[in-house]
């Protein structure tokens, strides 16, 4: 990682953080220029990641924080996402077959199949403190691919 100090966002565990959440990364795409597809792609990954953190990394409804931190390099956008929820490690899940028909569709596994898709690499690592999730994009890539 860049050794400039990283932008940072910290939020609640709260759903209602999250339009605080999109505001950060709109102005950093300002502050970086990014293209409209690289903002597109970190937008959908980050509300992904911090609505699931949210709904599910505290169960018994207690609250805690989400770290979002950014460093902008060059060629890349790497983003780390700290909390200190229930251990969760969303690189490795195996996640279901596509369904072959709305009756068998299942809304299980979608979002980390989207953060797979739109992402070029994710790192998991427990820590003392709680989840470390890494994630780096390139910045030449395209919403699509």
């Amino acid at each position: 990682m860049a050794t400039e100090p990283p932008s940072q966002i910290v939020l609640q565990t709260r759903l209602t953080q999250l339009p605080q959440l999109e505001h950060w990364v709109h102005s950093l795409a300002g502050q970086f220029a990014w293209p409209p597809p690289l903002v597109h792609r970190i937008d959908l990954c980050l509300t992904e990641l911090v609505t699931n953190i949210i709904s599910y990394g505290y169960p018994a409804g207690g609250g805690g924080a989400v770290s979002v931190r950014c460093w902008a390099q060059a060629e890349q956008v790497v983003l780390r996402i700290d909390d200190d929820g229930s251990a969760f490690d969303p690189t490795s899940c195996v996640l279901p077959g596509l369904p072959t028909s709305l009756a068998d569709a299942s809304s299980a596994g979608r979002g980390i199949r989207l953060v797979r898709h739109f992402s070029d690499e994710w790192h998991y690592r427990r820590s003392a403190v709680g989840n470390e999730l890494t994630l780096k994009f390139r910045s030449h890539r395209t919403a699509t691919g």
